[in-house]
């Protein structure tokens, strides 16, 4: 079963969209100009970009050897033919 992408954003996805833009905005301009990167900055970049992996169902691909997931490359959208699901999703 082909898994759907989302292509419709109401006014509060795409108000999250702009938080994780103004987020990396300031954290890369405070990089550029101080060399220097706040742990709160971090942390706010971390947690909205769970939030964007969430709306969109952005999924880890699969391992070719095992079916396992394979957390530590890029995600991929669900779509994707090699996106990983448990085997209980739907």
């Amino acid at each position: 079963m082909a898994k759907p992408i989302k292509t419709e954003l109401t006014r509060d996805e795409v108000l999250m969209l702009l938080e994780v833009y103004n987020c990396m905005d300031s954290m890369v301009d405070d990089t550029m100009e101080m060399m220097d990167v706040r742990l709160s900055q971090l942390s706010d970049l971390r947690d909205k970009s769970y939030a964007l992996k969430n709306m969109f169902g952005f999924r880890p691909p699969a391992r070719e050897e095992d079916g396992n997931p394979n957390h530590y490359k890029p995600y991929v959208l669900p779509d994707d033919p090699t996106a990983w699901y448990y085997e209980g999703d739907s």
